[in-house]
Formats: C-alpha cells, structure tokens, sequence
C-alpha cells in the first residue's frame, strides 16, 4: 500500500494505492483542482474506487468536481451535515450528474478498500451533531475520523477534528485508535492534537498538510512542541512537499519530495 499526502497547498488531499485500486480522502481547495488532477494522473489513476470527503469545507470538497470531471468514481462518502456554500452545491450537483453512489460514514461503519486494506471509522456519530455554545454545527469537529489498517500498518485519519472532537474519540476509543502515523488535525493548528489525543494513538511519524507561508499560521508552534515532546517524528507538505508512505503491510518508509 501507498498512501501520498499531496503538496496542494492549504488544504487535504490524500491518495492511497492498495494494489490496482486508488481511494482519496478529500480533495483540496478550488484553486487546487489543476494540480490535484495532474498529481493523479502522476501517480497512475485512472478511476478512484472510493473518495472520502471528511466534511464539507472548501479545502476538502473544493477538488472534487475537477477529479470528477477527469476520473470515473465508483464511490463518494462524507458526513453528511450539509453546508450552505457555493462550493458545496456544485459537489452535490456533480454526484447527481454523474451518477456516482453516494453514502454517510458515521461512527462503526468500515469500508473495505481492497486487497486487505480497511479503514473504519471512529467519528461522526451518528443523530448527534457537535456544536458551539450558540448551537452552531462545528464542522470541523464532525469530521470523519477513522483508522487505515493494511496487516500491521495503521494510520489515523483525522480531517479538520480539533480539541472537542479529540476529547469525546479520547473517551470512546482511547487505544483503539493506537497507529504508526497520524495525519494531523486541521493542518497542525493550535487547536488541535491535544497532548492526552496523541497519547492516545502512539504515533510513531505525524503528517502535516498545510500550504507554504499560509495565512493561517498553520502548523501552530504549540501543535508541532505538542508532538515533539511525545518524541513524534513531523513530516509536513509546505516543507517537504508530497509525503509518500510505503507499507508491505509488516514495515514502512517515508519519503518526501524535498
């Protein structure tokens, strides 16, 4: 199994290859769509057997119609909490247009990916809905979250979840979600991977996707001590571009492009 963690910039996209069959978990942001899909291309797709949308941000969602356009997709899922933007309308018009089946993840849900690849998931929940004090949906903290297992490899996938969503899958998984890799939460932000979380999953390596020089300051200072101190080796795409981890199922490497 490959699994790539693209250099698109400020933004999630991430490619894995079991066997012949390729499955993405989000896509990137509108202004990632030609590189996206030239990445693809790069790395031998020719159709995708699944693409995981964590939740319905724009640079998660925002390459999907330009992926959609250039590859057959047997399969899309997401968490199902709709959001009201442009970006979100075309996503659902596109599904529609081409036909592609449609399926919400939830917690205890798991998707074969083939060739003895998994992944099962550990959040949203299902009727339940995290939000603010005001009662507004917090779409990041409803992320998919869910583990990636191929023999002894894991590696935990966690979308934009910040502290909230780490707190309650801290009390309900704990060290089930125990993985060699983490793909950090929300880019490395301060609000996320919190010290008793990363405690919780044992990470030997995180990956950190996030755009050179972004706006937002991501990955946080605090995020990047957070991970240093439990002796977690960071990789991160602004730095080093793609991220490309190889597993036989037994060991793993990691290269990167720089």
């Amino acid at each position: 199994m490959k699994v790539h963690v693209l250099d698109i910039g400020q933004g999630d996209a991430i490619l894995i290859q079991v066997g012949d069959s390729f499955t993405m978990i989000d896509t990137g942001d509108i202004e990632h769509r030609p590189q996206v899909v030239a990445l693809l291309k790069k790395y031998g797709v020719k159709e995708l057997e699944n693409i995981i949308l964590t939740h319905p941000h724009a640079d998660h969602i925002g390459g999907f119609y330009a992926i959609a356009k250039e590859f057959p997709i047997k399969h899309v899922y997401d968490n199902g909490i709709e959001i009201d933007s442009g970006t979100y309308r075309t996503y659902l018009k596109i599904i529609e247009t081409k036909k592609i089946h449609r399926e919400v993840l939830q917690k205890g849900d798991r998707l074969d990916l083939g060739n003895g690849a998994y992944f099962d998931v550990f959040a949203p929940w299902k009727g339940e809905v995290l939000g603010d004090s005001k009662g507004h949906v917090h779409q990041n903290n409803n992320s998919i979250v869910g583990k990636l297992t191929f023999g002894k490899f894991s590696m935990l996938m966690t979308g934009d979840a910040e502290k909230e969503e780490e707190a309650r899958l801290i009390k309900e998984q704990n060290t089930k979600m125990s993985s060699k890799v983490l793909k950090v939460g929300h880019h490395g932000s301060n609000g996320s991977s919190e010290k008793d979380f990363i405690r919780s999953i044992r990470p030997e390596i995180a990956v950190i996707s996030a755009g050179l020089h972004n706006s937002y300051g991501h990955p946080g200072a605090k995020a990047l001590e957070r991970l240093s101190k439990e002796n977690v080796e960071i990789y991160r795409t602004d730095t080093m571009g793609t991220v490309t981890i190889r597993t036989d199922g037994k060991d793993y490497d990691v290269r990167t492009e720089r």
